[in-house]
């Protein structure tokens, strides 16, 4: 008959244990289902199989054997059966090993240290492909963990993995625990490590407090357990054994025990008890560590005595987890032999932002069939919509209503502008929305409308369904959607698509007047109403977006290959006079990448429709361009006859900006002929215009040609104050070529004066803002200043390299009258040297 002594008798136990076992095997139940209809502990029951503790108690036996329906008795009998069965009964299901894996057997050390605790490893995963979370693995074991020689250094008290479902947050975890001293094939713990034992509970629907209280209190040996009936009680039992020895607990799947976030406690524990457990592991005293995963994070770790407050993080290290980068997306598909190529395999491990369960689940897919998923790539929707189903079920629906209205974002957006999208309705009485979309202003939002907004997304991002970053630049926090959810939510609300994308575009058209921008993030509201007004077929809406702040912006900053995009997805869609806009916009950034012939063609078409159209302002500023590819080519008399021809017009128009913009490009001309006071006085005349209209642009660029004068006088410091006075502007404007332009300038004042080192350093800068912007024409430039030098420097072979660089670019260019002067110096020097 079974006694009240708990102490470890391994005859006895033993024989209990494998007599449930064989029950077990009988009555084909997993210990986990046998112990839920016996009402015991799943780790109870995994002990008392493997011969860990004592024989159970009276009220014990009876459990276990309601639990296989048959009585007592009957239990007892079948144990007696077990008298002189050897069968040996392991911790733990074995690992089958691999084939160059010798047995494992235990060390020296191992062998005359007493074994510690493990408990539970059987509701963990093995992990089969482990790819892509190395640092992070190293990062967090640094900063969790910590070496044995800093085990009294102050560490966070738990540390949560919160990601979505398959991310790969119990793999994580499992990793902490191998990298802390976990033999999962042996379940054991290296002697040393700094924890006493491991103890692993995995949450499943409907895990109550008393079972994971159960299996943390027999884990830490409490005795007289039954005699705990209070809540309170078995939690400070449970701390003074935390208190004892340091333990690292694994709470796995945690989600399942919190309220749904369509809850009112959303983010709770469902049992006020498993909240009161999680709390006090946080804020009780005690030298153990917690590892928890969740698919969102469990509010129940902040400090309860104030409503709505954050864990502390230095108690509290909350890792939300998302996908591995591409390379190692890529790399997992490899190992599960998906025999795509490296490209394809990229893609879709992009597609689906690195989800280690998605790239399994396609892997299977596409095992033995190369190229499959890329042609399929519904197929990633499709493996991750149970996944993603299942977590928007535990949204509210205002929840899943913003999930909506954010689906069709291209970048993430603050609380203000979610709370746009949330209350603006087409059509509704309220003038605040109308009179914003209006007149491109901001919205007037009440403090409640954006709280509540803060805590809808607040939740979502606990739920690892948005993703928040801090914005720098704004100074906000911004949020956006993994793009598995994005392509989900499409896919889900395909015929309200429409819809969406006005509510969008209304709220990116309150943005779009914008004093003096600085950056690409400061027109960041422009381009997305100029790519929302495209995307609904607004044509006219977006070719005017682009002709404003956007092409003087992205023009000057260098952002060439955007604004060409842009340019060339709006051509088949608009009349004749904005085409002709277009196509000289178009040249334009050909022209300022060298290609000259390229943007010649764009430019006679712009010419020819301006002709039938009759358009003078539009002939004047297409012959000034053509203008400027003859002078690019060397041809000064085609190019001048083109100049003046734009000159006329404007001068007959009135267009004062225009006739400074000819004066200065006809005193270019004279400036290559030689004709340096002609050349001035045109410069001047411009500059003088210049100033009067208040064009900084234009003041710059006078500035700078002026400058040129006095360096082919050799007057140094001249040009030099000149050179500075261009460049001041230029950097107050962000015009980055005129910028790379200047420092190339200033570089030549200082191969001049001979201080080459500074001359150097000068033409390298203007050289990578070069390489940055594609500005062909000014990297030729700087490869024979760099030539130049280093002639002088006595550096024959590498002088000889940037020459034939140059040369090359110009070659590329049909820059004739450029290559005539670079050989002409070139081999004049040579025969000098």
């Amino acid at each position: 008959m079974a006694t009240a002594d708990n102490s470890y008798r391994p005859e006895k136990s033993k024989r209990f244990g494998l007599a449930v076992k064989r029950l077990l095997e009988e009555h084909q139940l997993s210990q986990r289902e046998f112990a839920k209809r016996a009402g015991l502990a799943t780790d109870y029951v995994s002990k008392l199989v493997n011969g860990e503790i004592g024989e159970p108690r009276n009220s014990t036996v009876e459990k276990l054997a309601k639990g296989f329906d048959i009585t007592a008795t009957e239990l007892w009998q079948r144990v007696k059966q077990m008298d002189g069965a050897t069968e040996p009964v392991p911790s733990v299901a074995p690992k089958t090993p691999q084939a160059d894996e010798p047995p494992a057997t235990p060390t020296e050390a191992e062998s005359q240290t007493p074994k510690k605790l493990v408990v539970g490893l059987d509701v963990l995963r093995a992990v089969p492909v482990w790819v892509g979370r190395d640092q992070l693995l190293e990062q967090l074991h640094r900063e969790f963990v910590g070496t044995a020689e800093e085990a009294n250094q102050p560490r966070p008290i738990v540390l949560a993995l919160v990601g979505q479902g398959g991310i790969g947050k119990t793999s994580l975890a499992v990793k902490l625990l191998e990298a802390v001293g976990v033999d999962l094939r042996r379940a054991a713990l290296a002697h040393q490590s700094i924890y006493a034992g491991v103890i692993c509970f995995r949450a499943e629907e409907g895990s109550s407090f008393d079972e994971v209280a159960g299996v943390l209190l027999a884990a830490l040996g409490i005795e007289s357990v039954e005699a705990l009936k209070e809540a309170e009680q078995k939690i400070q039992s449970m701390i003074q054994g935390l208190q004892q020895r340091r333990y690292l607990l694994v709470l796995d799947n945690l989600e399942v025990i919190l309220h749904p976030a369509s809850q009112p406690e959303a983010g709770r524990a469902v049992q006020p008890e498993w909240g009161q457990l999680l709390n006090a592991l946080v804020h009780c005293p005690h030298q153990s560590q917690v590892i928890l995963t969740s698919r969102e994070v469990p509010l129940d770790l902040a400090d309860r005595r104030y409503p709505n407050s954050e864990p502390d993080p230095v108690l509290v290290r909350i890792e939300r987890l998302g996908g591995v980068e591409v390379a190692a997306g890529a790399e997992i598909l490899s190992q599960r032999q998906v025999q795509d190529s490296e490209t394809d395999r990229r893609w879709v491990a992009e597609r689906v932002e690195g989800h280690v369960f998605v790239l399994t689940q396609l892997a299977a897919v596409a095992k033995g069939r190369p190229g499959y998923l890329r042609q399929h790539p519904e197929l990633v929707t499709q493996r991750a919509e149970p996944i993603l189903q299942e977590q928007l079920t535990r949204q509210s629906e205002p929840a899943r209503e913003l999930l909506k209205r954010m689906c069709v974002l291209r970048v993430g957006i603050d609380v203000r502008g979610l709370t746009f999208l949330r209350l603006y309705q087409e059509g509704e009485e309220s003038q605040r929305f109308r009179r914003a979309v209006m007149f491109g202003r901001s919205t007037e939002l009440t403090e409640a409308e954006i709280q509540e907004t803060q805590v809808l997304v607040n939740r979502l991002v606990d739920s690892c369904l948005v993703q928040c970053r801090y914005d720098e630049h704004k100074r906000e926090d911004v949020y956006d959607l993994h793009r598995l959810i994005v392509e989900f939510l499409q896919a889900e609300y395909q015929t309200e698509l429409p819809d969406l994308l006005k509510r969008v575009y209304s709220f990116y058209r309150t943005g779009k007047t914008i004093d003096q921008p600085k950056t690409l993030e400061d027109l960041r509201p422009v381009l997305e109403a100029q790519y929302f007004a495209f995307q609904l077929g607004n044509y006219d809406e977006a070719s005017n977006l682009i002709q404003g702040d956007l092409e003087e912006c992205l023009e000057r900053w260098g952002h060439w290959n955007l604004l060409k995009d842009l340019c060339e997805q709006l051509l088949p869609h608009v009349d004749d006079w904005d085409r002709c806009w277009h196509l000289r916009a178009i040249g334009i950034i050909y022209r300022n990448f060298g290609n000259w012939d390229t943007a010649e063609r764009f430019f006679q078409e712009a010419l020819t429709l301006d002709r039938q159209a009759g358009s003078k302002s539009g002939m004047a500023t297409s012959w000034g361009l053509l203008g400027d590819i003859e002078r690019h080519r060397g041809n000064w008399d085609a190019a001048e006859q083109l100049y003046r021809q734009s000159l006329h017009l404007r001068e007959e128009l009135g267009y004062r900006a225009g006739m400074a913009t000819s004066w200065g490009l006809l005193g270019d001309i004279e400036r290559h002929r030689g004709n340096w006071d002609a050349a001035e006085q045109l410069y001047r005349q411009s500059l003088h215009l210049q100033e009067e209209l208040g064009y900084r642009v234009g003041i710059a660029a006078s500035w700078g040609l002026l400058g040129d004068i006095e360096r082919h006088r050799g007057n140094w410091d001249a040009a030099e104050q000149l050179y500075r006075q261009c460049l001041q502007i230029e950097e107050e404007l962000g015009d980055r070529a005129g910028i790379a332009a200047s420092w190339g300038c200033l570089g030549g004042i200082e191969h001049h004066r001979g201080n080459r080192d500074a001359a150097e350093a000068l033409y390298r800068k203007s050289m990578k803002l070069s390489q940055e912007l594609g500005s062909t024409w000014h990297l030729a430039h700087n490869h024979y200043d760099l030539a130049q030098l280093e002639r002088q420097r006595g550096n024959p072979e590498q002088a000889q390299a940037y020459y034939n660089t140059a040369h090359q670019l110009f070659s590329q260019l049909g820059a004739a009258k450029d290559l005539e002067e670079i050989e002409q110096e070139w081999h004049t020097n040579d025969s000098s040297h």
